[in-house]
């Protein structure tokens, strides 16, 4: 095991395992039928963790991963807690399903949940700002989880990101009200932008949009709600054993980004 440069071994997680997987393709990016170029400015091995250690897109991978061995009962715990009511249990939607839907080349979900009367999605952010048109995007897909199905549900978006509300926009919205009064005032140019396939759903388009909740979580208060999830050092089993080391590796690197502070409990 190596050291992390303070007198005690690196940290070993499936976090870490994920990283270190990241890094063998940069060393051996054959296997990807790529191969390395000169000119790349990710030239060495330290630059190149330093980047995906850093970016957004990996921690969306986490996430994606953590949600999917998580217990599903997780899901609706967490939104019921952002969202104020309680949510049947939900089902992840991959990469695969969203694809089937056929607006991929207009959102791609950060996490996207789907129950028989709900559509849950998240919306991630750590540097980049948020945008009215990306909010009704997800809109949109909730037409579209409804049309695939062919049934209506309730819709909301939990949008995770740093600091407060208010960072997630360049406008600087104080609130909810505030982001869905420009949402409204947005809609009308939102569908003029070459979305004719969903022309014929104009009308549930507009009551998604203007019924849709939105709610926001830092990373710091997903941080807090997992870690109150853990289940303690005394609660003996794999099943506990499991689920402690998936939580860990979570909350362990939300604290390396800076997103989070918190202590692991025994």
């Amino acid at each position: 095991m190596s050291d992390d440069g303070a007198g005690k071994p690196a940290r070993s997680d499936w976090v870490t395992a994920y990283y270190d997987a990241l890094e063998f393709f940069w060393w051996e990016p054959q296997h990807l039928g790529r191969r390395k170029h000169a000119s790349a400015q990710l030239d060495t091995l330290g630059k190149v963790s330093r980047h995906i250690h850093g970016i957004e897109v990996t921690l969306n991978q986490l996430l994606n991963q953590f949600f999917t061995l998580a217990p599903v009962s997780l899901r609706a715990e967490l939104f019921e807690a952002r969202f104020g009511t309680a949510f049947a249990p939900l089902d992840f939607w991959g990469d695969d399903t969203v694809r089937a839907l056929g607006v991929e080349s207009i959102v791609q979900p950060d996490l996207l949940f789907v129950s028989d009367s709900e559509v849950v999605s998240i919306e991630m952010k750590i540097r980049a700002k948020c945008s009215v048109a990306q909010v009704l995007k997800y809109a949109l897909l909730g037409v579209a989880v409804e049309s695939h199905t062919g049934r209506r549900r309730s819709h909301s978006l939990l949008l995770l990101g740093k600091g407060d509300f208010s960072d997630l926009w360049q406008e600087r919205f104080a609130s909810v009200a505030e982001l869905q009064q420009a949402m409204q005032a947005d809609v009308a140019s939102f569908l003029s932008e070459g979305r004719k396939d969903f022309r014929p759903h104009e009308e549930r388009f507009r009551e998604v949009a203007a019924g849709m909740r939105i709610e926001f979580m830092s990373y710091a208060d997903l941080a807090g709600f997992l870690q109150a999830k853990r289940p303690p050092a005394s609660e003996v089993g794999p099943a506990a054993e499991v689920y402690r080391k998936l939580i860990d590796g979570v909350i362990g690197d939300l604290d390396r980004r800076h997103l989070a502070n918190v202590e692991t409990r025994e």
